[in-house]
């Protein structure tokens, strides 16, 4: 399954409703934060001083009718959307069943940046059917801009290495003392991901998503006589242990992680890949695809 090509960025563009909201930035007390958003809404019928002309259902239709509105602008939007991202890929039949759920969640979907982020969801079920679950279509509906801006952050730093494909945040390496570190077994270095916008408060957010899981984990020894592969958001690196006993330290991405991770892209944070680069060149002796030396690598 090919990657997303052009990485989707959640900059939370102020939309319709947040410009609105900073035009009416300047009402300070709650009251009439209140009835700025009854208004807003078409509720404020019993906060005028006059008795309301319109009954009560003639106001809910009003209401109803401006709700599907909205709901089919934000639809069609999104649609606009996966249009302009489609080239020329081979496309297949999404599931009926599939694509009901999805317009039913996407309606609601009123931030620009989210709705870039369903139209990508959309693209790729049409280009690899059966590749966004179900699951990871609550998660997403669930999920605020903010909240979808950590798990951005969380996947420019992803990796993934040995056999297994699935995405890991590669936190650092454990390894056996050598015979200078007295009353010592292992040593540990750590990269602190909390400098590029993840601390450990960001982490805990994916964890009660389900996007991560909770707990830091340890790779088997990586073996001496054959080299490990490791991928970075589209580089290839090919790592060869100096020792025996070192460790990789990760967390790993959920299924469903996963599968939002792919629809981001690659969109790699080259200062954090640097200095896993030196981190990684401490117990390896490292690669790319072209056989140069890790030190050599952009």
């Amino acid at each position: 399954m090919s990657e997303t090509s052009k990485p989707v960025v959640i900059d939370q563009q102020a939309d319709h409703s947040q410009r609105q909201e900073k035009k009416s930035s300047y009402i300070k007390d709650s009251a009439s934060r209140v009835l700025n958003i009854a208004q807003t809404y078409g509720l404020d019928a019993l906060l005028q001083s006059e008795s309301p002309q319109k009954t009560t259902i003639e106001r809910a239709l009003i209401r109803e009718k401006k709700r599907k509105e909205l709901r089919q602008k934000n639809l069609e939007q999104i649609l606009k959307l996966a249009h302009i991202s489609c080239k020329d890929e081979t496309a297949g039949d999404p599931d009926q069943d599939w694509l009901y759920r999805f317009f039913d969640m996407a309606q609601e979907v009123h931030n620009h940046a989210m709705q870039r982020l369903w139209a990508q969801v959309l693209k790729r079920e049409v280009t690899n059917p059966g590749s966004t679950s179900m699951k990871a279509l609550k998660v997403l509906q669930d999920m605020t801009p903010k909240e979808a801006q950590i798990l951005q952050r969380a996947a420019s730093l992803a990796c993934s290495f040995g056999g297994d494909s699935s995405r890991k945040l590669l936190v650092g390496y454990r390894s056996q003392a050598g015979i200078f570190n007295f009353g010592k077994r292992n040593v540990t270095s750590n990269i602190n991901v909390g400098n590029y916008q993840l601390p450990y408060s960001s982490l805990l957010v994916l964890f009660e998503l389900g996007l991560m899981h909770g707990t830091e984990l340890e790779s088997g020894e990586i073996e001496l006589d054959s080299p490990l592969p490791l991928a970075y958001q589209g580089k290839q690196l090919s790592l060869q242990a100096h020792n025996k006993g070192v460790r990789l330290l990760y967390y790993r991405f959920s299924p469903t992680g996963n599968e939002l991770c792919k629809l981001l892209g690659n969109k790699p944070n080259m200062q954090y890949y640097d200095q896993l680069v030196a981190l990684l060149s401490q117990k390896f002796t490292a690669s790319t695809e072209t056989k140069s030396s890790i030190d050599t690598m952009a």
